[in-house]
């Protein structure tokens, strides 16, 4: 018995003549899309800046029974849950206040303010970072002996939340819509 069997026309992926063929957009909904993804991605930046600053500050909590106890707790102690507090409101500072920059495609860098913020904008993730590894030989080498006195994993809460926040920065960064308006086309209508 022999099988009858069709042959369809070739035909290019661009002459297909389903009705899920895309539907241009016109410049005015080229700019609402735009506009809309812009807004959506504002929203969520400011959701990740509002909690990522919160946890910290709440973290805080970690370090203050140490400070606030009437034990005699040794210097050292006392001194590392200081930096411990530091570096958690340097991290909080860091997420709220200052903005991540967006890397330049040409490679040139941005004109800086050279006011009183824009130095501490400059040197408090340096300055964080070194205050978290000091925090990190206190976790290695503990510096008490009393059982009153904090437990060195606290000295980790630090670096885990600003590794994170940065993390979390970069996050921020990689979303950029500026390409976005390269791709508009210019609608020629009838």
């Amino acid at each position: 018995m022999a099988t009858a069997r069709l042959r369809k026309a070739f035909r290019y992926p661009d002459d297909s003549d389903d009705d899920d063929a895309r539907e241009e957009l016109d410049e005015e909904e080229q700019e609402r899309v735009i506009q809309h993804l812009q807004q959506q991605n504002d929203r969520r930046n400011s959701e990740y800046n509002l909690i990522f600053s919160a946890i910290p500050l709440v973290s805080t909590i970690v370090f203050l029974p140490s400070l606030l106890s009437s034990a005699s707790l040794s210097f050292a102690t006392r001194l590392f849950s200081c930096l411990g507090i530091a570096s958690l409101l340097a991290t909080a500072y860091t997420m709220k206040y200052i903005p991540p920059m967006h890397p330049d495609p040409k490679g040139k860098r941005p004109i800086r303010n050279r006011g009183f913020t824009a130095h501490v904008q400059r040197f408090i993730i340096p300055t964080n970072s070194a205050v978290c590894m000091l925090l990190g030989l206190a976790y290695l080498f503990p510096p008490g002996t009393s059982s009153v006195e904090i437990q060195p994993t606290a000295y980790l809460v630090p670096t885990a939340l600003l590794v994170s926040i940065l993390l979390v920065r970069q996050v921020m960064v990689s979303v950029d819509l500026a390409p976005l308006d390269e791709l508009r086309y210019e609608y020629k209508g009838a």
